[in-house]
């Protein structure tokens, strides 16, 4: 009889057990049911196109339109391991840059080792006499890489002094498989320069001013399908800061640009390098920002025109539809002194017979030069709604390009914005920085994913910083806690919305000394030292020591509550100042990492693309 007893709560804790484990696997297979298919993510996907994914360490430098992977004595070869067996065509290019008249006898090799020892070279070139001008060399050679195995791709000058005369780099190697690979996922972000959320049809229409006429009809047609953030902010509006923290998902103190003009240090871990490590080809295109080191791109251009810019992307598209790519446009139409075509305008302005098409000197009425009443205001902003249309009409030829050539379904498409514009909303300013407004920090953010039908629509604050942790989750999966700054938006997509509804969002100007805060509809605007932010202009742009706003009531931020002592102001007042001491690099881990160089004449490049935009003066 006591033994019976002793086995009756042996059993019951089985039993327990046993239905914890059955509910556990119910709970998963309903939560994998209730994900729509089109969030399942490509993790498990093989790429047709195989190359190093921990490049972290290297340093890199721009030739040409071609970031190079550096060789230099402390460095002169790269060593890249597989765990599995791979077979196809090799593909590198060798690149020598001499920094006198000629290139010392040197010789360029590639060698496959098996896990026993055996070493077989597939590469060997050598120059034995001393070369006039550059070298370049693309390879193309088959290879067979063992499990285990690994490709060791090394320079050898004939004496070590040569390095010093030298500027050495390849391309990021990369082995086309012969295996099968199903359809390559592609992706593309687009950031348009200073676009305003409520400028866009769809977002006008939510809001519930649905406009007689959109400024963005394809934009429209895109947010049928796609996911439709609300609320989504840039973490600075000023381009640099805002795309570098777009692409590292850290916000401006941490990864230490804080204005225009400032350089990365460091090869941090980026949008580009997660799509570089599984076999992606990355491509970056753009104007204003071209300098902004971000790693992991290995090739970029600068464009003076959008038109021309995506003339480009589509073609480079056409070229590549069989193996995966990452794409990043970034598109400055919007940018002032807001000039669209007389075409888009008198589209625009079809119904109104009296209309003349005119430009305005923005600058100048800013400094009251020129008329700046209400009629000239909204003649400026109905120009910069043209700017928009005629942005959207050059989206349309590209989106109709992956429809055409069949990879719109396979592609994953991000549109955003580095920061809005003021449009005299706040201080009589048309422009963007030093504004911690919304009109300045609330952007448009819309994500289609491969095979997305019908639309979602998320009120929940999101941020720029989301959008890497975001593609990291959805491709190599979920991330590690505290990685990025930023969170993955699919666990809000998944439903999983109390760390978005308690979250609360920054954006930073004047060197990271004044600081906005955002949790739900509450906002602050905080600057301690009571600095005298100025605009492009010269001008001051006043930012009260303390500034604080209910959205819900108060969207244009007009009425400031910081006089009532809220507790959520106070709340958010202590996060504030403790985000404002935290340290402005994040990690000891920056000093082991390598860097994307840029030359003086690439610096001198971007001061003077800057002056071109008015930002120096």
């Amino acid at each position: 009889m006591a033994s019976s007893k002793k086995r009756k709560p042996l059993a019951f804790v089985i039993w327990a057990i046993a239905l914890i484990a059955l509910a556990a696997i119910l709970g998963i297979a309903y939560h994998s049911i209730r994900t729509p298919r089109f969030l399942r993510g490509e993790r498990d996907r093989v790429s047709p196109v195989v190359k190093p994914a921990e490049l972290g360490d290297r340093s890199f430098f721009l030739a040409g339109s071609r970031y190079l992977l550096r060789l230099d004595p402390e460095q002169p070869s790269i060593r890249w391991k597989f765990d599995r067996l791979v077979r196809g065509q090799l593909r590198v290019s060798l690149f020598v840059s001499p920094k006198s008249s000629s290139v010392p006898p040197l010789k360029f090799t590639a060698t496959v080792s098996a896990p026993r020892g055996r070493k077989r070279r597939v590469i060997l070139e050598a120059w034995r006499d001393r070369t006039s001008g550059p070298i370049k060399r693309q390879y193309n050679v088959k290879i067979v890489v063992p499990a285990g195995g690994e490709i060791e791709l090394a320079v050898i000058p004939e004496m070590v002094e040569t390095w010093r005369d030298l500027d050495i780099g390849i391309t990021v190697p990369s082995i086309e498989t012969a295996e099968p690979a199903p359809r390559p996922i592609h992706v593309i972000i687009l950031s348009v320069d200073a676009l305003r959320s409520d400028f866009v049809g769809v977002y006008q229409t939510l809001a519930g001013r649905r406009p007689a006429q959109s400024f963005s009809p394809e934009l429209d047609r895109l947010a049928e399908n796609a996911v439709i953030f609300r609320s989504a902010r840039t973490t600075q509006s000023a381009t640099w800061p805002a795309l570098a923290s777009l692409m590292l998902s850290k916000y401006p103190r941490e990864h230490g640009v804080t204005r225009n003009m400032e350089f990365l240090a460091s090869a941090e871990d980026s949008i580009a390098s997660l799509f570089l490590g599984r076999g992606y080809t990355t491509t970056m295109l753009m104007a204003n920002g071209y300098q902004l080191n971000i790693p992991g791109f290995e090739e970029k251009r600068q464009f003076s025109s959008d038109a021309d810019l995506i003339k480009f992307a589509r073609s480079k598209i056409a070229s590549q539809t069989s193996t995966p790519f990452f794409h990043w446009y970034h598109l400055w139409g919007l940018h002032d002194n807001y000039a669209p075509p007389e075409w888009v305008m008198k589209i625009l302005e079809s119904g109104n017979p009296d209309y003349r098409y005119q430009l305005y000197q923005t600058d100048a009425m800013m400094r009251g030069k020129t008329p700046c009443g209400p009629a000239e205001v909204e003649a400026v902003r109905q120009l910069y709604a043209g700017a928009l249309y005629y942005v959207d009409s050059l989206l349309k030829t590209l989106f109709d390009d992956l429809k055409r050539r069949d990879i719109w379904d396979d592609t994953l498409v991000i549109v955003t914005a580095d920061h809005g514009e003021e449009l005299f909303d706040h201080n009589s300013y048309f422009y963007h920085n030093p504004s911690l407004y919304d009109s300045a920090l609330k952007i448009p953010l819309l994500i289609k994913f491969p095979n997305q039908r019908g639309r979602r629509v998320i009120d929940e604050n999101v941020s720029i910083l989301d959008i890497l942790p975001t593609l990291y989750d959805y491709f190599a999966g979920s991330p590690a806690p505290g990685r990025f700054s930023g969170l993955s938006l699919l666990d809000l997509l998944k439903g999983r919305r109390a760390g978005f509804r308690e979250r609360i969002l920054f954006a930073e100007c004047e060197d990271s000394t004044v600081v906005g805060a955002v949790m739900g509809h509450y906002k602050l605007i905080y600057n301690p030292f009571e600095v005298l932010p100025q605009n492009r202009l010269g001008l001051p742009f006043p930012i009260a020591k303390m500034e604080f706003y209910d959205l819900r009531q108060d969207p244009g931020e007009t009425q400031n509550l910081a006089a009532l002592g809220l507790p959520v102001h106070r709340q958010l007042l202590v996060v504030t100042e403790r985000f404002l001491q935290t340290a402005r690099k994040r990690g000891a881990e920056d000093a082991h990492r390598g860097k994307v160089e840029l030359t003086e004449e690439e610096k001198k490049e971007a001061e003077r693309t800057l002056r071109t935009l008015g930002y120096i003066r």
